[in-house]
């Protein structure tokens, strides 16, 4: 009954490595699921948070393939403190975040007509 109530805690709260570089990326979320491949999915009020820096993320979904190398995050899409090749976003929103782990580089879009805002330092 323990080894039951533990395991659905980690599904709660969980630390990933992404890509071989290992940034470390602490995912928090109402649900978690992942597969014998390495792939990953969190439902319901999703915040990411890396180690090495202040990025954090908010968003209604993620997922991370392992095979492409990429986490996405679909829904309400909030970023704060994202660094990507020299580039420093102070925050930013969306509806969809795809993130490139090996390389590091993003993309960010939305939908229905909606725009994507961004604040950059220089």
């Amino acid at each position: 009954m323990r080894s039951l109530l533990f395991a659905s805690l980690l599904f709660l709260f969980a630390e990933f490595s992404f890509a071989e570089e290992l940034t470390n990326y602490t995912i928090t979320s109402d649900s978690q699921k992942n597969t014998l491949k390495g792939d990953l999915e969190a439902i319901g009020n999703v915040v990411i948070k890396r180690t090495k820096d202040d990025f954090e993320a908010f968003s209604d979904k993620l997922t991370y393939d392992n095979d492409s190398k990429t986490l996405k995050l679909f829904g309400n899409v909030f970023i704060k403190n994202l660094e990507s090749e020299g580039l420093s976003i102070e925050e930013t929103s969306g509806d969809e975040l795809t993130i490139f782990t090996d390389t590091g580089i993003f993309e960010l879009k939305s939908q229905n007509k909606n725009r994507v805002t961004t604040k950059i330092k220089f």
